[in-house]
């Protein structure tokens, strides 16, 4: 009888670990081929999947991106600008095995058409053509490069080059280069022509009388096993160090997603892995609106030797994109406020948004966002330099003033000081103000643009000063 017992109850313990199998199987994301992903939602930066995320790699022709949106980001929507294809742009190929357009020295060549080459035939001497218009030279337009890389606030990407050809110190990761194409997506023309799927045609040139065609390579845009509909824009590039790499920008139902991936070993890998991980991605997320639990969030405010008071931080509300596993009342909320403010630097409360462990298989980390704030107007009109009675009072007494006392009312004394002298000089502007309009009045000449208008300015004669919104 016990050990019958028993035998049921291992069959129970049995049957409950293969359902718990089954339920994670069915949350967990698909196998991949590559190795490291991220999957990022376009519009806030969150990311839904990731593996091995901040791995460095080799990017190969993805690099591109990078070039492509600084170039963009100059041309601010023209172009139609001539360039010029310089000795250095070619000759700087040669001995490696090279994707290009066959450029020449010298040839006369139209910043759209070469665009369009780097884009659909990953052409690396467009791509250098792209560097000196960006930088006077390839390494003028590499530096530029990784001027944005740090701007954006990556540090696992660093590039040697325009065009991603192998170099030990050019890497990235696939969240970096996540990151960067959401960038290049904000840049004039960047997802026109980030997602042109017909042939484009470069017309005959000054050094060559034949037409040039354009074409891409992505198969899931093209047709067949791998065509997805909700894929609107992509780059792909290999070397042999590199092997296949991937970056797709998707669009479906209002949901915007760049899927990167990296290290795919056989050509058809990459095309495998970003149908799987946008697939999935699309079937279980939804966008979902949350809000905050309310609380006091308030941060002082020092000033002028002093503390002014507090202003208030607004507790977060917006939307995420979460598994249909997870509700937004499983969301964390862990603040990183700054313990005091001071006038004139930077103020960034931000919050961090995570989801417990193991809930699903969503990355646990939702990202940060920064946080408003208010009151701070109201404080500065309401504050006013006036030295305490305590200290009044012991200054008045004199002799009697103690020594713990006595640095706290020179700062007070100091400050006031200065007040003063700040009002008499605003005084003596206002009235060599007023003297200049009646001369000029007494000519019969108008007065000086905005001579005339009230000065915004606090009761302690400085400049309003708001606090940026971010």
């Amino acid at each position: 009888m016990i050990k019958k017992r028993l035998f049921c109850t291992l069959a129970a313990l049995l049957a409950a670990a293969g359902l718990c199998t089954s339920v994670l199987a069915e949350d967990a994301p698909p196998a991949t081929l590559g190795d490291a992903y991220v999957v990022m939602d376009v519009d806030t930066g969150q990311v839904l999947l990731a593996k091995n995320a901040d791995v460095r790699h080799y990017p190969a022709s993805i690099t591109k991106i990078m070039t492509m949106g600084l170039a963009l980001e100059k041309a601010q929507g023209n172009l139609d600008v001539d360039l010029t294809v310089s000795y250095d742009a070619v000759h700087s190929l040669y001995g490696t095995e090279s994707s290009h357009i066959a450029l020449i020295e010298d040839e006369q060549v139209k910043l759209e058409d070469i665009l369009y080459g780097v884009e659909m035939a990953s052409a690396n001497d467009g791509a250098n053509v792209l560097a000196e218009y960006i930088g006077g030279s390839i390494q003028g337009g590499v530096d530029a490069m990784n001027a944005q890389v740090e701007e954006l606030g990556l540090t696992g990407t660093h590039f040697t080059s325009p065009h991603g050809l192998q170099d030990e110190n050019h890497y990235t990761t696939a969240y970096d280069m996540a990151v960067i194409t959401r960038w290049a997506l904000t840049q004039p023309q960047f997802t026109t022509i980030f997602g042109r799927a017909e042939t484009w045609t470069m017309e005959p040139t000054n050094k060559q009388s034949e037409q040039r065609q354009f074409s891409i390579s992505d198969w899931m845009r093209l047709g067949g096993k791998y065509y997805r509909e909700y894929a609107k824009g992509s780059k792909t590039g290999f070397t042999n160090e590199a092997k296949n790499t991937m970056v797709t920008y998707a669009e479906q139902d209002g949901m915007r997603l760049i899927c990167v991936v990296l290290g795919c070993p056989m050509k058809y890998d990459k095309f495998a892995d970003e149908c799987a991980l946008l697939d999935y991605c699309y079937e279980n997320f939804s966008r979902v609106e949350y809000t905050a639990p309310a609380q006091t969030l308030q941060v002082p405010v020092t000033g002028g030797g002093g503390e002014l008071g507090t202003i208030s931080v607004t507790p977060p509300s917006g939307t995420v994109l979460l598994h249909s596993a997870v509700t937004a009342d499983q969301l964390q909320f862990d603040y990183e406020l700054p313990a005091q403010y001071v006038l004139g630097a930077e103020f960034a409360p931000r919050v961090h948004i995570t989801l417990p462990n193991s809930v699903t298989a969503q990355s646990n980390d939702l990202g940060r966002l920064d946080l408003d704030s208010t009151g701070l107007e109201e404080l500065l009109e309401n504050s006013t330099y006036v030295m305490k009675p305590s200290f009044a009072q012991s200054l008045a007494d004199g002799p009697g003033l103690s020594l713990g006392a006595l640095p706290a009312a020179l700062a007070v004394l100091a400050a006031a000081l200065v007040i003063g002298w700040l009002w008499w000089r605003r005084q003596e502007k206002l009235r060599r103000r007023r003297q200049a309009r009646q001369r000029l009045q007494g000519a019969g000449k108008p007065s000086p643009s905005g001579w005339d208008q009230p000065v915004n300015r606090t009761d302690n004669g400085h400049p309003v000063r708001t606090l940026p919104r971010r």
